[in-house]
């Protein structure tokens, strides 16, 4: 492998701040340790517990960014579950199941999710507010399910009184006007609430905005910037090095049925805070778990997600069929980990789509599942891949080295990621791979 440049070793050495081990090994570039997906020793919330409130109907999406990076800045989350309301749970409608997020999200556990980042949860009954460091209230419609609970109430200003810093994304500030906090307050949020904001407190029509201890935003697009905001408050100097990085660059993500839902939710955000473009390209699969939408022009993901995406506008993204896209529309492609890849393999024109991909000398990344489809495109051979374990016997017999002990392996042009847990990690190797 040819010496990296001066910002590539700048950019990796800012990566080991984090308490990641990167390594290089032949033509590869890999991250390992046990550190990889799990909570950061180091980093602005190191040592700071983050409660993130939670009642049936929250955003899917939030949390599944919430619980990917508070742990990657060294925060310990812990998941509240506001589960004593009996009038409305989440489909489908049973109590033992604690709370369901719009789309069908469940964070006791959280699926898929491994390591120590989300891997904590408790009622409401059993939090004590005094505990946290920060107090998250997501977006969705569990805002309004929780505004009308007193203990909620009570937790946010019993917290807000010891000192906490109080978050609402979106929908999540309906509890933080009823509990009091947002008068006289500078502050943003969508529609839901920015009608009550002009009337109470101070809004302005921004990402995020904080002030004191209260931290909003408006929308899920703007998650990863009311996280890096949290950082902020505790540690005002920590530079985002992220924001706009990727401007110019374009970001493919290829979906098919079954995709795993954290793998396309999070990268999506997350590059857009960077500033890259996103095209995702949908293709026809063979086989169609749970069709609820028979008939209709969705793809859908593992657990409920579904494309066109249900928290981001179009406006954000080109959604297109993965045919109709030209090699000279994006830089960079991301294959999601699930059934997705499978269905690649049974669809045929996918694996055909990554082959010319990779002789344009395109970044192809993929996590969990994902090698399965590239092994099946014959683009393996010599090169190190990690991913989950049900990977390894495509990756072998097709001539790649695997190993389930790395966390992200960057070989080439090939980012590979091991599962749900190590997607900051992965974003990071694609966003080098797409900077080199």
């Amino acid at each position: 492998m040819n010496a990296p440049s001066d910002s590539e070793s700048s950019f990796i050495n800012a990566l080991k701040q984090t308490g990641i081990d990167i390594i290089e090994e032949g033509s590869a570039v890999i991250w390992t340790g046990p550190n990889g997906g799990n909570i950061k020793p180091v980093g602005p919330l190191a040592g700071k517990k983050v409660a993130c409130l939670v009642a049936s109907e929250f955003s899917d999406f939030q949390a599944y960014y919430v619980a990917s990076y508070i742990g990657e800045f060294g925060g310990s989350l812990e998941f509240i579950m506001v589960d004593q309301v009996t009038w409305k749970f989440t489909r489908p409608t049973i109590k033992s199941k604690g709370v369901q997020g719009m789309w069908g999200l469940s964070i006791n556990p959280i699926p898929v999710m491994g390591g120590n980042k989300a891997s904590r949860s408790k009622t409401i009954s059993k939090a004590d507010p005094g505990d946290y460091d920060a107090v998250i209230i997501i977006g969705g419609h569990s805002g309004d399910i929780m505004s009308t609970e007193q203990n909620v109430l009570d937790f946010i200003n019993n917290a807000y009184s010891n000192g906490a810093v109080i978050g609402g994304i979106g929908g999540g500030i309906i509890p933080l006007i009823a509990a009091g906090i947002m008068k006289d307050k500078e502050c943003t949020g969508n529609e839901q609430v920015s009608f009550i904001l002009k009337e109470i407190a101070k809004f302005k029509d921004s990402q995020c905005v904080m002030d004191s201890r209260v931290i909003t935003s408006r929308h899920t697009v703007d998650t990863p910037f009311f996280i890096y905001s949290l950082c902020n408050y505790f540690e005002p100097d920590f530079p985002d090095k992220y924001k706009d990085v990727l401007t110019g660059k374009t970001v493919l993500m290829v979906c098919g049925w079954d995709f795993e839902d954290f793998e396309i939710a999070v990268p999506v955000m997350e590059f857009l805070h960077r500033g890259a473009k996103i095209v995702i390209g949908t293709f026809e699969s063979v086989i169609r778990d749970r069709p609820p939408l028979l008939g209709l022009d969705v793809v859908q993901g593992n657990f409920g997600m579904s494309i066109p995406l249900q928290e981001i506008p179009e406006s954000y993204y080109s959604l297109k069929k993965l045919n109709d896209v030209s090699m000279n529309e994006f830089d960079g492609l991301l294959i999601p980990g699930a059934f997705c890849p499978w269905n690649m393999i049974e669809a045929k024109a996918p694996l055909d789509f990554l082959k010319k991909a990779d002789a344009a000398g395109k970044v192809l990344s993929y996590m969990c599942h994902g090698p399965i489809a590239v092994s099946a495109a014959d683009l393996v051979r010599g090169k190190k891949i990690t991913g989950w374990l049900a990977s390894r016997d495509a990756v072998t017999s097709m001539g790649g080295e695997f190993n389930a002990d790395w966390a992200v392996a960057l070989d080439r042009n090939h980012v590979s990621g091991r599962t749900t847990p190590e997607l900051p990690e992965f974003i990071d190797a694609i966003t080098l791979a797409l900077l080199r």
